[in-house]
């Protein structure tokens, strides 16, 4: 394999074309500049905290505790919901379902209804 032509750059995971854009911080030593643009092309290089950028959409954990409403019981809880959303929230009401005695599979969401 020739690094020249691109043949060793040809297939990247998404990964470490990430690596190489900076999405994952600044890198320990220099990157080689022709191997970047090999891995990359012409996308943007983050040399900036995503978190620095206002476009980047960044939620405090207030907004989080606020969107998850009454499944709030820990800390943790808002975490794991920042993390996982959808995830956290099948959890949250398998454990809300657990603590009160409902059966969630009659659970009518529109509505927002259990039967008796």
């Amino acid at each position: 394999m020739n690094v020249l032509t691109g043949e060793r750059y040809k297939m990247c995971p998404k990964e470490s074309q990430g690596l190489m854009r900076g999405e994952y911080g600044r890198l320990p030593a220099p990157v080689n500049e022709s191997v970047r643009k090999k891995v990359i092309g012409d996308q943007k290089i983050i040399t900036s905290r995503p978190v620095d950028d206002p476009s980047y959409g960044v939620k405090h954990l207030d907004e989080f505790k606020k969107e998850m409403g009454q499944y709030y019981t820990q800390e943790e809880d808002v975490l794991s919901y920042a993390l996982f959303p959808q995830v956290a929230e099948k959890f949250f009401q398998a454990r809300q379902a657990s603590q009160l005695g409902l059966d969630n599979s009659v659970l009518d969401k529109k509505n927002n209804a259990m039967p008796l």
